[in-house]
């Protein structure tokens, strides 16, 4: 694996690890000499010297910065301490897509499928709620619904929505203790084993496992979801998109969606697009890349779009849905995205690790840039227990809501 340089291809891979697969840092045991790890803590350094899209490293001294943690990284005793000492340098700089992870990491992330169990977690009224659960997963099979609240995984009560899906991600196979809370509050206690993703994808030779659904809802309008933005599914993309050729109305659903290959989105944008667009500007070392524009397609669908996102929206998602939103070609509901937003590359590292790293500062053509900001709805709308118990998905229906009444 060598380092790529597409300005837009490689954007959004690092929400993938935090989100969709739930990556995480650690060494597994592993232990590399001290000349590969200066060299490993060196390349590191330099590349984001060399890349970062800010010279002025968001008002941090970077050569400070390798002074204070080369020592730090040169005395770590395992992996897991090295690599802590990278990444903690690397959070100086205050942004999302800068993480850097061992060959260890990189191989159980992406070389196995991720073990689920079904279901989505997202924080509602202040508890760890379940807010999908999809059919046939080992979740749905014990009867765990949209609206339970999850109190502890494997014995332990999670800090927060995050930790709670770490924890129940696994290996398939192997086997997660959930306690919850039903519809009437009655507590419970499941043993699911986590099932294996089947539908992967690729991005750069990495692989990514998505979830797709695409059907026709009430009133004809066209739905469409997936999980990940990978070039595998741009054929699936594609046949649902002329499924639809007919339908008043399309609602995109990105709610959870954590990013990948912005080539993606702009085949789809090119499905949308009449007219020539600019999309999304980005910022780099070398000025202003302007790469991110649809040419316009005078067979595009020239009905209404909806697009669907939430608080777990990242990256392409975000890019995608600020750039419709203010070209006037979507209307956005649901609650503002991660603000997670950058370009980025990765490079193979001397001990077979990886980094992460920005290289291009995402803003939509009018300047507004965000990272740090998430993409706003037009319309916010939150989810509610009461109406996830009964099976009401408030998001979705306020998309259709918003669709009869402006045909």
């Amino acid at each position: 694996m060598s380092e790529r340089s597409i300005a837009h291809h490689m954007k959004k891979l690092f929400i993938i690890f935090s989100l969709t697969a739930a990556f995480c840092f650690s060494a597994f045991g592993q232990t590399a000499t001290a000349d590969l790890r200066r060299k490993t803590f060196e390349t590191v350094w330099s590349t984001v010297n060399s890349n970062f899209y800010d010279p002025k490293f968001n008002g941090v001294d970077w050569k400070s910065a390798h002074e204070k943690y080369a020592p730090i990284a040169a005395a770590a005793k395992t992996d897991e301490e090295f690599y802590k000492a990278i990444n903690d340098m690397l959070s100086l700089l205050k942004v999302s897509h800068m993480q850097a992870g061992s060959s260890a990491d990189v191989a159980k992330r992406f070389k196995q499928a991720p073990g689920v169990t079904g279901i989505g977690l997202r924080n509602i009224e202040g508890r760890i709620t379940v807010y999908r659960s999809l059919k046939g997963f080992p979740a749905d099979k014990v009867g765990i619904r949209p609206g339970y609240i999850v109190t502890a995984v494997d014995g332990i009560k999670p800090a927060d929505v995050r930790a709670a899906a770490k924890a129940i991600a696994g290996t398939p196979g192997t086997t997660v203790k959930l306690r919850y809370l039903d519809e009437k509050d009655a507590e419970h206690e499941a043993t699911l084993s986590r099932q294996g993703l089947t539908d992967k994808g690729e991005i750069e030779g990495l692989s990514i496992y998505t979830q797709f659904d695409s059907k026709i809802l009430e009133g004809g309008i066209g739905y469409l979801s997936f999980s990940s933005f990978v070039p595998s599914l741009n054929d699936r993309i594609a046949t649902a998109f002329d499924s639809m050729k007919n339908a008043p109305a399309i609602i995109i659903d990105l709610r959870g969606n954590g990013g990948g290959d912005d080539s993606v989105a702009l085949k789809i944008a090119d499905r949308l697009f009449e007219n020539k667009t600019q999309l999304m500007l980005v910022k780099t070392r070398k000025g202003i890349n302007r790469d991110a524009k649809v040419h316009g397609n005078r067979n595009a669908y020239k009905g209404k779009v909806v697009i669907l996102v939430d608080e777990a929206s990242g990256s392409a998602s975000e890019d995608m849905t600020a750039a419709f939103q203010e070209a006037g070609r979507a209307y956005v509901i649901g609650k503002t995205t991660l603000g997670q937003d950058l370009d980025a590359d990765f490079k193979e590292l001397p001990d077979g690790g990886m980094l992460i790293y920005a290289f291009g500062q995402s803003m939509t053509p009018k300047g507004l840039v965000i990272e740090g900001r998430g993409a706003i709805p037009d319309e916010i709308v939150e989810l509610k227990r009461a109406d996830l118990l009964a099976g009401h998905d408030t998001q979705l229906a306020a998309a259709i809501a918003y669709l009869k009444r402006t045909n």
